[in-house]
């Protein structure tokens, strides 16, 4: 049962996002994309999603711009403007400024998901980006509270099939990046994050099982 209460799925950070990658030179801010999956443990800044919990994969995510393209050109091709979203969080930004930045500040202060799988703001701000991103769409919601009663019904079970499950929903991606081989342009203004990549975790054996 202690690796299903150490799983919190939908816990917004306490703290604000400390990055760790810094590529730079791309022109295509999806080249960004393998630096942003690691960044941001493979989820989406807004949701919470998964990668694993969509079809497609890392497929469903992209590049988001936190501070949009058509009004800051001159950070398009900056990593540290770059947030790791799924394309539905993404979409429903849009162009819109003033939106909470993970890296500014910790969301836990701003928004909480509770029990039954509904989620609320704690602040103004908070409830704004659920009206922005839509973080409290029924399907969403009922998304959430099926993943809630998962984690309960796993205590129930016997410890092999209970870390198969975990393993499957909880668990790291297969293809993690190997951001060691990936040669940015203009270097990488962070290269001691490569180290603590969840790729070289893995390599050392530190990778942990679920998270």
């Amino acid at each position: 049962m202690t690796d299903v209460i150490a799983v919190v799925p939908f816990q917004y950070p306490q703290a604000p996002h400390a990055r760790r990658h810094g590529p730079q030179g791309y022109t295509d801010p999806q080249r960004f994309k393998p630096w942003l999956r690691d960044e941001f443990t493979f989820r989406c800044v807004y949701c919470l999603s998964r990668e694993r919990w969509c079809p497609d994969g890392e497929d469903a995510f992209s590049a988001e711009h936190h501070h949009p393209q058509s009004l800051a050109r001159e950070e398009v091709y900056s990593y540290d403007n770059l947030l790791y979203a799924c394309c539905r969080c993404n979409a429903a930004k849009r162009d819109l400024t003033g939106v909470l930045d993970p890296v500014e500040t910790p969301l836990a202060e701003h928004l909480e998901v509770l029990e039954d799988g509904t989620i609320r703001g704690l602040t103004e701000d908070g409830w704004d980006l659920i009206g922005v991103c839509q973080l409290d769409r029924p399907n969403l919601n009922a998304f959430r509270r099926g993943l809630i009663e998962i984690l309960r019904a796993l205590g129930e079970l016997n410890s092999e099939a209970q870390r198969q499950v975990l393993r499957r929903w909880f668990g790291f991606p297969a293809n993690l990046p190997r951001l060691s081989t990936l040669r940015p342009p203009d270097g990488n203004s962070r290269p001691a994050g490569i180290v603590e990549s969840y790729y070289e975790q893995r390599k050392r054996g530190e990778l942990a099982e679920f998270y």
